[in-house]
């Protein structure tokens, strides 16, 4: 039985929730609390895992209950449910949270929340590496750029101006966008060289994903090598994307699938950033296993911390309120064959991408004759694609060679 509890002062908000969700979620264990105090006297009993809170408490606020869950309950997931919406108060007070539902929020919705976090929940199988996710402070919430992104995004009134002044506040994430729109992905006959340009051309997921990519590499602090490596999965991530959706359009792929895949790229390595943010050691010692055991950054990953970065980035983009078809893609981007599927996907794209990527910079963009790869054969036979693979190098040579030229 998965167990959740509901805090809020208001009582009456307390009594429908029982009332309705008695009937609606009965494999559920709900608990309710009218204070912080009362929500923290019920979590040093159980073992939630889910904490859904409203903002604005008295003696003790939504935030400042769930910065207590964290500690109780490190890997319980935390949502703020509340119709405080003051950017500025939100971005100050919902730094412990996972996600944030705005007020009024239908029961379908919160429903749907809940039930997804408890899904993501089992991406991470044991509550060790539950709790690994939960202690890292710098997961709380994510970076303030995309946070403040998001909120506009998902504000009707907001517009391109707003958008606009958001990201030209933040110089990493200028440079990022500018260097997306300018790569081989849009072939424009000109660069652009204006964000409100830029951000027009580039979609809302891609310039989420780059917000969030660029807010957690910023944050890192540590050795000039382990830099280094992070700058460098950075801009792969970001080749793969585009790399993935060049593909896409040449097996001709939905155009909302084409459209998201530059974001799920950059996205795939959310989970590698992370554990380089917050366990770079661990990380280094990771890397070197590699080229000592000859095994794949998957194998020393499980070794070192019992996951590997697709599991654990797809964990948290879940429930910072990525789509479905990202988490989805993000966590099977190393084992695509491991997902139920007979055709060509987005999946696909990425998974062919990400190896293309880093086998066209092994062996150079213009090989000829038989090429070595370690994409899996029996998979690419399954969905009749086996003999795309040149087609998809060359599209993949085109984009590292794009890349090449704007670092220069």
């Amino acid at each position: 039985m998965n167990k959740v509890l509901f805090v809020d002062d208001n009582t009456n908000v307390l009594n429908g929730l029982r009332r309705r969700l008695r009937a609606a979620c009965p494999s559920w264990t709900t608990s309710f609390a009218a204070s912080g105090a009362e929500a923290l006297a019920l979590c040093e009993q159980n073992s939630f895992d889910v904490v859904v809170t409203d903002m604005r408490m008295p003696g003790m606020d939504g935030a400042e209950l769930l910065g207590h869950v964290r500690k109780y309950i490190p890997d319980a997931a935390r949502i703020i449910l509340s119709g405080f919406s003051e950017d500025e108060a939100i971005l100050r007070t919902v730094g412990p949270a996972h996600q944030y539902l705005a007020k009024p929020c239908d029961d379908e919705l919160l429903i749907e929340t809940i039930q997804h976090t408890l899904e993501l929940r089992k991406i991470l199988t044991t509550p060790k590496l539950r709790m690994l996710i939960g202690n890292i402070e710098a997961l709380a919430s994510p970076p303030d750029t995309y946070t403040r992104l998001v909120q506009a995004l998902e504000d009707p009134r907001v517009g391109q101006e707003r958008i606009t002044a958001i990201v030209s506040s933040d110089i990493a994430l200028t440079a990022e966008v500018l260097k997306l729109t300018n790569s081989a992905y849009f072939s424009l006959p000109a660069k652009v060289t204006t964000i409100s340009h830029a951000v027009r051309m580039i979609g809302t997921e891609t310039l989420k994903s780059l917000a969030l990519f660029v807010g957690i590499f910023r944050t890192f602090e540590g050795s000039i090598g382990t830099n280094l490596q992070i700058k460098n999965l950075c801009q792969r991530s970001q080749q793969i994307g585009v790399s993935a959706a060049l593909i896409a359009e040449k097996e001709k792929l939905d155009k909302s699938t084409c459209q998201i895949l530059p974001a799920i790229g950059m996205l795939s390595h959310v989970g590698s950033l992370v554990l380089y943010l917050n366990y770079s050691k661990q990380m280094e010692e990771a890397v070197a296993l590699i080229e000592r055991e000859k095994i794949t950054i998957i194998e020393a990953e499980q070794q070192q911390f019992g996951a590997a970065h697709p599991e654990i980035g797809a964990y948290l983009l879940g429930l910072w309120g990525f789509p479905e078809q990202v988490v989805q893609t993000v966590t099977y981007h190393h084992r695509p064959f491991d997902f139920p599927h007979n055709d060509m996907t987005g999946l696909t794209a990425i998974y062919a991408a990400q190896l293309l990527s880093r086998e066209v910079a092994k062996q150079g963009y213009d090989v000829e004759g038989d090429i070595e790869t370690k994409i899996d054969i029996p998979y690419l036979t399954r969905i009749g694609k086996v003999d795309r693979i040149p087609v998809w190098r060359d599209i993949v040579a085109t984009v590292l060679k794009s890349y090449e030229r704007m670092d220069h």
